[in-house]
């Protein structure tokens, strides 16, 4: 049987190699954090879809953020302004549900009325 006289020098340069690796790598992956990031998240929220020059500094975008557009109005002297722009489709929509909700109101009603008018017949 051999006798084990502990780690040799190899073994000390394997392991100071890997920590070298170790920290570079580390170090590289810290100071390049915001460009590795987006490369794996490159899905953006928002989107400026168009840009109009009002004057006199002032100047209007129109922000597509999470499938919603939204005006925003920016000037140097004047503070900002953001409002959300509803579409057509959202418009048609909207109006399509309050006239199935007054439709759906309007039978309520007019159930409860021939019941009350049946109720006073008998």
């Amino acid at each position: 049987m051999t006798s084990y006289n502990g780690p040799t020098f190899e073994h000390y340069l394997i392991v100071l190699g890997f920590l070298t690796i170790l920290f570079i790598a580390f170090y590289f992956f810290k100071k390049n954090k915001h460009i590795i990031s987006n490369k794996f998240n490159n899905q953006k929220r928002m989107k400026v879809s168009e840009v109009t020059v009002l004057g006199h500094g002032d100047r209007a975008l129109i922000l597509n953020l999470d499938d919603k557009d939204y005006l925003f109005i920016s000037g140097k002297n004047s503070g900002a302004l953001l409002t959300e722009i509803k579409s057509q489709k959202k418009l048609q929509t909207e109006n399509l549900s309050d006239q199935k909700e007054n439709l759906k109101t309007n039978e309520i009603k007019s159930l409860i009325e021939k019941r009350i008018r049946d109720d006073q017949k008998v």
